[in-house]
């Protein structure tokens, strides 16, 4: 497939096409305005704290989709990918330029398909069970009551399929799904407003101004947290408490604890004791986007959407190893946004690739 320069750079910043291609597939872009060398390039952008000229980004992502087998080697690339991760974090803070940050993360996953391509694995394939889930870009999926939930960026959004078969609901733009104790299923999201909860097929409404991520019980009653890092009691509605965080993307309870991820937050988390009270924010390097934790074996595991890997800490934070690497092949993961312990197995949703791979904890 040959594609000209002017339309690879003139498509629209839509998330559900921008990060399609990666090296290695059968393209070519063509009528390129700058034949400098991709390694002239990428010293360019490592030689400036934010990008002189965005154009940039753009033409190495194009050398790199040309000329993969020439830059294989060029010396820099993970810490030309690291810089690019922080600036795609600094554009999701307010303010921040979204056209600015999709072309960084581009580039990133661009940078990472070629980094991680030929790596030695622990897991073979073998080891591993992947399916792909109905729908597109999917954000989560559990299995809850006999039933598996999952959720996808199409027009019906919420799916639960078992035995007899399947059904779907659209719930705004949801991202997150949590089972709580007494049976129901909570569909939270970072893009619209408030969140729902599911009780066997019966749909409910919380109705609140900020996009709710995660519902929780606590105390006896309804419990959530709030895009903007506020977390409140639903009946009769109060604050309990404001984290730290100026903006939550994605959130779990665990054993007692809120684990809140800031996508902004480059290398970092913010855990909420909701008994104390108590909060306290946590290195995560070498984890740079932590889009989900879970608790396994009673160590945390990760996943990182930069990166591509499934991540393993001690309970003080301690980086112990790492699994799978970044792509779309067997095995490997593309942009990872759901990570979940059940059935003695690590389950994790791949945005890009439209993957549940399930694996053991190591």
């Amino acid at each position: 497939m040959e594609m000209i320069y002017s339309d690879f750079v003139g498509s629209q910043t839509d998330p559900l096409t921008w990060y399609d291609l990666l090296p290695g597939d059968p393209v070519r872009i063509s009528g390129m305005p700058d034949n400098r060398p991709g390694g002239e390039l990428a010293d360019a952008l490592l030689a400036a704290d934010l990008p002189d000229d965005p154009a940039l980004l753009d033409l190495l992502t194009a050398r790199l989709l040309n000329d993969t087998d020439d830059l294989s080697k060029y010396p820099h690339w993970r810490e030309l990918a690291t810089r690019l991760s922080r600036l795609m974090c600094s554009q999701l803070a307010a303010g921040g330029s979204r056209p600015l940050r999709m072309q960084a993360q581009r580039l990133n996953y661009c940078i990472q398909s070629l980094l991680d391509r030929g790596r030695p694995e622990a897991f073979t394939p073998s080891d591993l069970i992947e399916i792909t889930l109905k729908g597109s870009k999917p954000w989560d999926c559990v299995m809850h009551q006999g039933a598996r939930w999952w959720l996808t960026s199409d027009e019906v959004n919420v799916h639960r399929e078992d035995a007899s078969g399947a059904v779907g609901w659209r719930r705004g733009l949801p991202t997150q799904l949590d089972p709580l104790p007494d049976g129901r299923l909570s569909v939270g999201s970072i893009y619209t407003p408030g969140a729902h909860l599911v009780d066997g097929l019966k749909w409910s409404e919380i109705a609140h101004d900020q996009p709710v991520p995660l519902v929780f019980e606590h105390d006896g009653g309804l419990c959530f947290l709030d895009h903007s890092g506020v977390i409140w009691r639903d009946c009769p509605r109060a604050v309990l408490w404001r984290t730290p965080c100026s903006q939550v993307h994605f959130a779990r309870l665990i054993d007692g604890v809120i684990y809140c991820l800031d996508n902004a937050d480059f290398g970092h988390l913010t855990c909420c004791d909701i008994a104390s009270g108590a909060i306290a924010r946590h290195a995560t390097d070498p984890v740079q986007v932590c889009n989900d934790v879970t608790l396994a074996g009673g160590q945390i595991y990760m996943i990182d959407k930069q990166q591509g890997s499934v991540f393993k800490f001690d309970r003080d934070f301690r980086f112990i190893g790492r699994a799978l690497h970044f792509g779309r092949g067997p095995g490997e993961l593309l942009d990872p946004v759901g990570l979940r312990f059940q059935g003695e197995k690590l389950r994790v949703v791949s945005w890009l690739s439209g993957r549940l791979t399930e694996l053991r904890p190591f």
